[in-house]
């Protein structure tokens, strides 16, 4: 029992990490989705200038904290220009036409921080937590999981609070629920936009750096030539967890998250051939869920016509 508790304990804990980072993601692609109509496909790559930033700056001496905060400010900045720049002159475009763009963003952006890392197959990184295996009984966990799970959760957890309950929380749901009642309410609606794709961007970055400069334990971590890719590595999963809540529902993109992060981790445990789909039950649930399509249970009628363009 003892020795079949340890790995399945081990593995829900590393499930629930890679859940919160998800849905760090996909709260930032939710926010960007409902408040601007943008299905945001650069979102990894924008969480990439904080990434490479990082890099630049701890590699100065820099500490590791001070390091990925200034690198979240500057996938703040990336956001908001992308934002200023970019979407906000092809409002009213078509979704397909939009998906492209945001697709061509990430695109620049991916190509820029390959640049910038100097087309380098690997490039360490140094971490900034914490990371320790803890041991309890015959469990092991890594402390960088547990404070990356923490962290995330109570990121996301404070951040619908704030939705909710502040001002500029308020005012992003109007614009989200109706931005042409919005802007004759006297809400600056380019302003909020503005501020939701700079909100969007912080979680992205805050997911890449949770994970990234920690996956090979007290050595750091490695930025590899899949992370530099347009999607990266986890941008389909946190896309899938943003459609449990059908790209509207900021709570059950969440619980999307970790419904995406202990499917994937959990199904190592499984016998042969099923752990072998552990790369492709992202693929399946997204495929369900656009099946299902569950943006019916949480957007009305007139916001899904605005959404659509």
């Amino acid at each position: 029992m003892i020795t079949l508790a340890a790995p399945v304990t081990e593995v829900t804990v590393f499930g629930l990490s890679s859940g919160a980072v998800y849905a760090l993601i996909a709260l930032g692609l939710v926010l960007i989705y409902r408040t601007t109509g943008v299905m945001n496909f650069a979102q990894w790559a924008i969480g990439l200038i904080a990434l490479v930033m990082y890099v630049v700056l701890s590699n100065l001496g820099l500490p590791g904290p001070v390091a990925a905060a200034i690198g979240m400010a500057a996938a703040v900045g990336g956001g908001v220009l992308s934002y200023r720049l970019v979407f906000r002159r092809i409002s009213g475009s078509g979704q397909i036409i939009v998906i492209l763009i945001s697709i061509g963003i990430a695109q620049f952006f991916s190509s820029l921080a390959a640049f910038a890392l100097g087309f380098e197959q690997f490039t360490r990184l140094q971490p900034w937590l914490p990371v320790v295996d803890w041991h309890i009984g015959s469990v092991a966990v890594r402390s960088s999981e547990i404070i990356t799970a923490a962290t995330a959760i109570g990121v996301a957890f404070g951040f619908l609070l704030w939705f909710r309950l502040s001002r500029t929380g308020r005012a992003l749901r109007a614009v989200a629920q109706n931005r042409e009642a919005a802007m004759l309410a006297g809400i600056d609606a380019v302003r909020y936009s503005s501020i939701a794709w700079g909100i969007g961007s912080a979680l992205g970055a805050l997911a890449l750096l949770l994970v990234l400069p920690h996956t090979a334990g007290e050595q750091g971590g490695l930025i590899t030539v899949f992370d530099v890719t347009p999607f990266g590595t986890l941008l389909i999963p946190a896309f899938g967890a943003a459609l449990v809540g059908g790209l509207v529902h900021l709570p059950m993109a969440l619980v999307g998250g970790f419904i995406f992060g202990l499917s994937r981790e959990l199904l190592v445990l499984a016998p042969q051939p099923w752990n072998n789909l552990r790369s492709a039950v992202a693929a399946i649930l997204i495929v369900f869920l656009l099946l299902l399509r569950t943006e019916r249970f949480f957007a009305s009628r007139q916001e899904l016509e605005a959404l659509g363009g």
